[in-house]
């Protein structure tokens, strides 16, 4: 343990002093010529008190006068600064809307394979083929306007006589014979699969 600590304090030692020498390096070659960068400040408004007011509004005409132009060099430091600032503002708004085009492409994307998930996850159903008993009927008359009806409605159907009955039968290949089903019992007031 005391070894260890040995170690690591000798490392840091040294760390120290290489960092003090190359300190010391690059302070001897850094010039010493060089100034500081000019900072313009306006100047604090003086306040004015009450008899002074009537001066001080004659006051700012002369001052007007005095006031010299900004040299050429000091407009196009301003000038830079303000395209620099300008530029800064127009990468920042640009950054921002290409941020929120981002996050609503992957919003996209996220629903889509969501809605894909689901899609896979659904297992698909086997089309059959199924016969429907849509009525039984004692008369003829009756079980050939239900037939017409069905064959109306877009079905294959056929009438079928069983036990001196008339029934009315259609055969549908669906995937879903629940929903043909509701479908038919809306239309003929009942129906049984009879395959």
């Amino acid at each position: 343990m005391r070894k260890e600590m040995l170690l690591i304090l000798s490392g840091i030692l040294t760390a120290s002093i290489f960092f003090k020498v190359g300190l010391n390096k690059w302070l001897e070659s850094k010039p010493e010529s060089t100034q500081p960068p000019v900072v313009v400040r306006p100047a604090p408004p003086q306040p004015i008190s009450p008899p002074q007011e009537e001066k001080a509004k004659e006051e700012p005409k002369a001052e007007e006068k005095k006031q010299t132009p900004p040299t050429e060099p000091q407009k196009q430091k301003e000038d830079l600064i303000a395209r620099n600032t300008q530029d800064e503002k127009t990468k920042e708004v640009q950054k921002t809307q290409e941020s929120k085009n981002l996050k609503a492409r992957k919003q996209e994307t996220r629903k889509k394979v969501a809605k894909q998930e689901k899609q896979a996850e659904k297992p698909k159903r086997e089309v059959k083929e199924y016969v429907i008993q849509i009525g039984t009927f004692s008369s003829k008359e009756k079980a050939d306007r239900a037939l017409k009806k069905a064959k109306g409605m877009g079905y294959k159907a056929e009438i079928v006589r069983e036990d001196k009955l008339y029934k009315v039968r259609v055969r549908v290949k669906t995937d879903n014979p629940k929903k043909v089903l509701a479908g038919l019992r809306s239309a003929f007031g009942s129906a049984t699969i009879k395959q």
